[in-house]
């Protein structure tokens, strides 16, 4: 029987997991403010209203693309098509030049367009609405036009095609060799390699989770990781949590202490003995929960610092190669959580501390074990 969870009790990141099966259009809204083009990867946009034209597109208000769209009154929607995935990722990730290497349009409305983009739709800005961390933009429709071609599409966590179901043997089979350092740092990653010429979209899910990136002139290539590389990723998380606790360690609201309680027992329970449950599911909870920590200060910069460490695609890299882990760790979060339950910024520090501690010198364990670069 499939679990239902009702609205009081319902997790950000169960919620996540569950509308992720609604596949989607993958876009990119672009918009220009002061002669800077702006742009970032969207899914929730879509077609409002026939007569008269209008779209809909929700951007989350943290980002700079958001609030340029917000001043300049005008945006576009460039809907991608299938060999466009590694355009998505660009857009969706923090970058001084997101444009670097994109041709780029100009569009009648004196917007940026994706040369390449399957669709591009010309909007005005005639309402904007807040929706919990988004801005909800109802635009009018000013242009449109359309190409030949397959939409890109969106569905749990990764870019592809409608085909996740045989794509995904062979994407969790290229992402196990990754992990396990079967191909060396930027090694060119070919896909006959891995099925034999299958017409799939496995590397640009491997892209997605941090695993290759792609080189304009060769191709697929592993993103070289070492302990440089993870020590910089905990060190700076680090730095933020022991902040946050100094600014709200003791007066932090008892609503997001009990929210982190809650998170911190959601992520234990997937790691029993000294084995994950559920790797996955482990990452999206100890994710959520230290998000939940760094959000105790209530402070936007901080909380958009914390996302733009990737520290998934860190944890990917460092554990994601074995099921095997410690308890130490979760005792660690567990002495956070409890040093802010009793509003002793001494505890919570120290179990901070001892967190970077046990990840930075696992990380080391798991790379000597795979070859990794120490």
């Amino acid at each position: 029987m499939t679990s239902r969870t009702s609205t009081s009790e319902l997790d950000p990141q169960h919620f996540r997991h569950v509308v992720g099966h609604l596949a989607s259009g993958v876009t990119v809204v672009t918009t220009r403010m002061d002669g800077e083009a702006y742009g970032m990867t969207a899914s929730s946009v879509t077609s409002l209203s026939l007569a008269p034209p209008m779209m809909l597109a929700c951007l989350n208000r943290a980002t700079p693309t958001t609030q340029a769209v917000s001043r300049s009154g005008r945006y576009a929607v460039n809907v991608l098509g299938q060999g466009h995935a590694h355009l998505a990722q660009q857009f969706a990730v923090p970058s001084d030049d997101k444009f670097k290497g994109v041709e780029v349009l100009e569009g009648r409305h004196r917007v940026p367009l994706l040369a390449g983009a399957l669709a591009h739709i010309e909007c005005e800005v005639v309402e904007e609405i807040t929706g919990g961390t988004h801005s909800i933009f109802v635009g009018r429709v000013l242009l449109a036009t359309a190409g030949q071609g397959e939409p890109l599409t969106y569905f749990r966590g990764g870019f592809g095609r409608f085909e996740f179901a045989r794509d995904d043997a062979v994407y969790q089979r290229a992402r196990r060799q990754v992990l396990e350092r079967q191909y060396a740092a930027d090694e060119v990653l070919h896909l006959d390699d891995l099925a034999h010429q299958l017409d799939v979209d496995a590397l640009t899910r491997l892209a997605a989770d941090g695993l290759v990136h792609r080189d304009p002139a060769r191709g697929y290539v592993i993103t070289p990781f070492d302990v440089a590389t993870s020590d910089e990723a905990f060190d700076a998380r680090c730095a933020i949590e022991l902040g946050v606790i100094q600014v709200a360690g003791t007066t932090a609201a008892d609503d997001d202490v009990v929210e982190l309680r809650r998170r911190f027992e959601t992520m234990a329970s997937l790691l029993v003995g000294q084995r994950f449950v559920d790797f996955e599911s482990y990452l999206d909870a100890n994710y959520a929960f230290h998000e939940q920590l760094v959000s105790l200060a209530r402070n936007p910069a901080l909380t958009a610092a914390f996302g733009r460490l990737s520290i998934k695609t860190v944890m990917t890299r460092s554990f994601g190669s074995t099921p095997v882990t410690s308890q130490d760790f979760i005792e660690a979060q567990r002495l956070i959580t409890e040093g802010l339950e009793q509003r002793d910024p001494t505890v919570a520090t120290a179990g901070v501390l001892r967190y970077t501690e046990l990840a930075k010198g696992r990380v080391r364990e798991i790379l000597a074990q795979t070859g990794g670069r120490l």
